[in-house]
């Protein structure tokens, strides 16, 4: 589903300098994303601030359910880059398919976490131990969420191999929970603030992988980069300053994702923010990817050191 709706065109568009191009200056990229979380919503900042077009991109947002979507279309052709947790990246890497990773997504921040291990309002449920044999909502099975699901209930007493974990969108959850459908749930801001009145805190499952990591990638396809380096520069040069702008304007990009979520500012303004990635570091890459060896989500060890290597060359010239 590309992103074209008719709020954005009325949002005001925040732009630190004129745009010197002419759309048919632009070089096209095709980026796949997820739905309309804060923390999934890096590129629709980017083109909505006109930070895209100044840096010579027409980039175009397409929403698909899943990073392992996003990485197929890369492969296919039909898109150039898109957002992947780091597991399912190293996973497909290891399977051969030919993309790179250029850029952080969102970052955790043990200080202020979006997104939580949540129950319904009023559940007895406490600990990793009373999860056994219980299940969970995650978006994406086998991916960063549930990870750091069962990460957390094996440091809270429980068994993670005993829980059952099932695919749900963030919107579809509060409602499974309340249904007693699914015992918990990974559950994301907005809909994490916008849904507190029937949802309350079960643990801060991203701790269990550590105090600061980086939650997804950006990944393009290898053969584009390689015919293309300059705007894949010019991509990632986009993407470090839209991280660095959304990081500092909270009100300006809550009023960018706000109509398209279909939730109100006011929301926005209680409700813990996404902080995106400045910077590709091993530091920051390589605690899921430990985890995801730990847990069997990765059969042999793997070292985001040549991720980083790797994207160097589109780094260039970017300040850090």
């Amino acid at each position: 589903m590309r992103i074209r709706p008719a709020a954005l065109a009325l949002l005001v568009v925040f732009t630190t300098g004129p745009a010197t191009l002419g759309a048919q200056d632009l070089a096209t990229v095709r980026v796949g994303d997820l739905g309309y979380s804060d923390a999934s919503s890096e590129p629709l900042y980017g083109e909505a601030a006109g930070i895209f077009r100044r840096n010579g991109l027409d980039v175009k947002v397409t929403v698909l359910n899943g990073g392992g979507a996003i990485i197929a279309a890369i492969a296919g052709g039909s898109l150039e880059a898109g957002f992947s947790n780091n597991v399912s990246a190293a996973q497909a890497i290891a399977r051969g398919i030919p993309i790179i990773v250029l850029t952080p997504a969102a970052v955790y921040p043990a200080e202020q976490p979006d997104t939580l291990l949540v129950k319904a309002r009023g559940s007895k449920l406490r600990t990793g131990a009373d999860l056994n044999g219980k299940t969970v909502a995650v978006t994406t099975l086998g991916g960063g969420l549930q990870l750091s699901a069962a990460a957390w209930i094996d440091q809270n007493g429980g068994d993670s191999k005993t829980v059952h974990f099932l695919e749900l969108p963030f919107t579809e959850m509060t409602a499974a929970l309340k249904a007693g459908r699914i015992d918990a749930a990974m559950l994301a801001e907005p809909v994490l603030t916008k849904d507190r009145a029937d949802v309350e805190r079960l643990g801060d499952a991203f701790a269990a992988i550590g105090p600061h990591w980086t939650l997804g990638v950006f990944v393009a396809s290898k053969s584009w980069v390689t015919a293309n380096p300059d705007v894949a520069r010019r991509f990632v040069t986009a993407m470090v300053e839209t991280a660095r702008w959304a990081n500092g304007h909270h009100a300006d990009t809550a009023k960018i994702v706000a109509p398209l979520a279909n939730i109100d500012l006011q929301t926005f303004g209680t409700m813990a923010r996404s902080r995106f990635g400045e910077s590709l570091t091993v530091a920051q890459l390589q605690p899921p990817l430990d985890a995801a060896l730990k847990y069997g989500q990765l059969k042999a060890p793997f070292d985001a050191t040549q991720w980083v290597t790797d994207a160097q060359p589109y780094w260039r010239g970017i300040k850090r």
